[in-house]
């Protein structure tokens, strides 16, 4: 009887309407599926945002279309997102399966969506931002909000759990394969003058995760499969060819703090430990740098340098920061409270090294400030500080190995991000790293309420 019905309605669509009609029904059969699987949303909108690369990469197609919109205002990911949180009403109705809020990640979360809603009324008041433009904004900050309630619903017991760690790793080793592709073949974009592996920051942080999470298994004795093991140099060589200064001082830091967490060492032997990686950190610095009189210095060493105390602030674009940065604090004096909107430009009482999009500030805890008030800047430091929290407590009390490691990775990968997002802002801003964050942030409210004594009293 289905197979009938399912004939006759293909045969009315494609008599109607054609092609797009007779795809109508297997677009009406999707959404039922996605409906009754929201862990098929969760797992769509993260492999989906992992593979849709916005440029094409050598014989690799274009990704974009996964973030054109598809109905009003919404995007492929935002449909994914809604669908997803629908299928778990459904299931509350039909199953009484009752929804979990994404604790103890609510109330910074909480803080942040009303930080948004004041955000958007400041822009609304001054009539400089469209409607339009102010809820894709508005709703792209949201995905910090909607991906945790989404994930912490949909993975509700340990296995579930592994089998996230399990796709970002995979995920992470494809991007790895691909950013070598794309670096060696000549696709990916250029840094001065050379082609870089990834400038989205969506690789380079996931491949950071992976390879710390392999480090903390290799520090800690876990057993994880022989692949990842292989992928871990991929990984990490495609992140070192992404050019990206504020990625290779992160993955320093993070790698560091990981060692010492997974060693479960305490007094003396933690700073031995520090001494040590950091040690072998500054030597595989200075081996990347190169002499710095060396007259034709590798494309590496080049990008390298600029990290030295003489280096910092040598081009126009550091520049651009300080003077921008300048700027923006002088504008938060002046609107200290409600900041000036999202989505508004700030105001240049300063000369500027160059011209770029003053609605944008390369430094996270300034925008989130200027763009949302004293409440958003409030929020961002609540949401990185509870989620460094609950990792801390993940590692230290889930009884499942893999899980300790997993979380331990978050929490360099965090800090990672918190290091990154001194220099650029990328969450809640661009999109793609933004529903990582948001896919991280509800694995740790999931892990967190699969602790034994969570469990024990529900």
């Amino acid at each position: 009887m289905a197979g009938v019905l399912a004939g006759i309605a293909f045969s009315a669509g494609l008599e109607k309407a054609g092609s797009q009609g007779a795809l109508a029904p297997l677009v009406l059969l999707l959404c039922v599926v996605l409906l009754r699987f929201p862990e098929a949303c969760f797992g769509l909108l993260l492999a989906g945002t992992a593979m849709a690369e916005a440029e094409p990469v050598g014989a690799i197609p274009s990704g974009d279309r996964f973030y054109d919109q598809v109905f009003s205002s919404f995007t492929t990911p935002d449909m994914l997102i809604f669908f997803g949180l629908a299928g778990i009403l459904l299931r509350f109705v039909a199953q009484d399966l009752r929804p979990r809020l994404p604790d103890p990640l609510t109330a910074p979360l909480a803080v942040l969506g009303f930080a948004v809603v004041a955000g958007m009324a400041t822009a609304y008041s001054t009539g400089s931002v469209a409607p339009p433009e102010l809820f894709h904004r508005g709703m792209q900050i949201g995905h910090l909000i909607l991906i945790p309630l989404l994930a912490v619903n949909v993975m509700r017991d340990t296995r579930a759990l592994k089998a996230f760690a399990f796709g970002i790793a995979v995920l992470a080793c494809i991007k790895g394969v691909t950013g070598l592709y794309a670096s060696f073949g000549g696709f990916g974009g250029g840094v001065e003058e050379e082609v870089a592996s990834f400038l989205n920051p969506f690789p380079n942080l996931l491949m950071l995760i992976f390879g710390l999470g392999v480090i903390a298994a290799l520090v800690r004795r876990v057993e994880l499969p022989v692949w990842m093991y292989g992928g871990l140099p991929i990984a990490m060589l495609a992140l070192l060819l992404s050019y990206r200064r504020s990625f290779w001082i992160a993955a320093i830091l993070a790698i560091v703090l990981v060692v010492i967490i997974a060693s479960r060492r305490r007094g003396r032997a933690v700073f031995a430990i520090a001494a040590v990686t950091m040690a072998l950190a500054f030597v595989a610095a200075n081996s990347v740098a190169g002499p710095a009189d060396s007259t034709s210095p590798s494309p590496l060493a080049e990008r390298a340098q600029t990290l030295t105390p003489s280096g910092i602030g040598s081009n126009r674009g550091d520049r651009y920061r300080n003077d921008e940065r300048s700027n923006v604090i002088e504008n938060i004096e002046r609107h200290p409270f409600t900041g000036v909107g999202l989505g508004v430009g700030w105001e240049v009482h300063q000369p500027l090294a160059e011209a770029h999009d003053r609605r944008y500030v390369h430094f996270a805890f300034l925008w989130y400030w200027l763009a949302l008030g004293l409440l958003g800047a409030i929020a961002y430091l609540l949401l990185f500080g509870s989620s460094l929290w609950t990792s801390m407590k993940i590692w230290r009390s889930h009884p499942d190995p893999i899980v300790q490691v997993s979380a331990i990775a978050v929490f360099g990968g965090i800090v990672g991000l918190a290091v990154v997002e001194l220099t650029a802002t990328f969450s809640g801003i661009e999109p793609r790293l933004t529903i990582l964050l948001g896919s991280l942030l509800g694995w740790l409210a999931a892990a967190w309420q699969d602790l034994p004594t969570r469990r024990a009293n529900p």
